[in-house]
């Protein structure tokens, strides 16, 4: 196939992330207009899945459009995604298990369960799937997908981390999920792991991963879910669930896949 020069990339991305923001805060105006404000799981999920759907539309239409595949954004085969999805997941989930363990052990951290195991399991699975249709799964093939591989064709890796981590913070002010301080800390960091884990691995799943596994337990160790007291969650978060398996997560990778080039620039196809 004849490479495609892409013209006036950075139209297309102000497009996709304006659209992105766009659905976000129309799925949003309608969850609070026909739904309400209180909780639920059955709202929360609805809200999942029409964000994903939507998402997913805005993809296929942008790269149709320059008559790009699915895998130029990072993807790879079903059995490779799968790989790189449970890769990612683990590679937050061994970490933080040993940082809480640590944070638990010093003191630092009290975790009280107040709900029975089986209705945890349950919301836990529930909570999962949500996560990754509402935030996961779209969050990552506009950001680490779409605008990322875009990027890359203009950018080095190093310079397109942290452009896609700028954007990805604006987006996060525009629907609200900048909201304290402590978020506006938060957020630019993430990104820029998630970018990270995304450009050495070569494919967005990495990242799907560890996004779905970091943001599924801060989210049930809330008190919205009323399953836990946790007190010294600031610790808790700090230590175990961001900067331990940031730090092992980037070794692991560098160590996987120790030739990748950071100057590197590649055409979109």
């Amino acid at each position: 196939m004849e490479v495609i020069i892409i013209k006036n990339i950075w139209i297309r991305i102000i497009v996709v992330v304006i659209i992105g923001i766009t659905i976000w805060n129309f799925v949003t105006y309608l969850s609070d207009m026909f739904i309400g404000e209180v909780y639920s799981r059955t709202n929360h999920f609805f809200i999942a899945v029409s964000t994903s759907a939507l998402t997913f539309i805005l993809i296929q239409i942008a790269l149709k459009v320059d008559k790009i595949p699915w895998k130029s954004i990072g993807q790879g085969t079903l059995k490779t995604n799968i790989f790189l999805f449970s890769f990612g997941f683990f590679l937050w989930v061994v970490p933080a298990s040993v940082g809480l363990i640590i944070c638990l052990t010093l003191g630092w951290v009290e975790v009280t369960l107040i709900s029975d195991l089986e209705n945890l399991l349950f919301s836990i699975l529930i909570l999962f799937i949500t996560v990754f249709l509402i935030e996961a799964l779209p969050e990552e093939l506009i950001f680490r997908g779409y605008i990322y591989r875009y990027l890359n064709v203009d950018f080095p890796h190093w310079v397109t981390l942290i452009i896609q981590s700028l954007l990805f913070s604006l987006f996060a002010y525009f629907i609200g999920a900048i909201y304290s301080f402590e978020q506006l800390q938060f957020i630019p960091g993430f990104a820029l792991i998630l970018g990270y884990l995304r450009a050495v691995s070569g494919n967005i799943w990495t990242s799907i991963g560890f996004h779905v596994a970091i943001m599924t337990a801060m989210q049930i160790l809330g008190p919205i879910h009323s399953h836990f007291e946790v007190s010294g969650m600031m610790m808790l978060q700090f230590f175990a669930f961001i900067l331990l398996p940031s730090a092992i997560a980037a070794t692991v990778l560098s160590v996987i896949f120790p030739n990748h080039q950071w100057y590197k620039k590649e055409p979109i196809l």
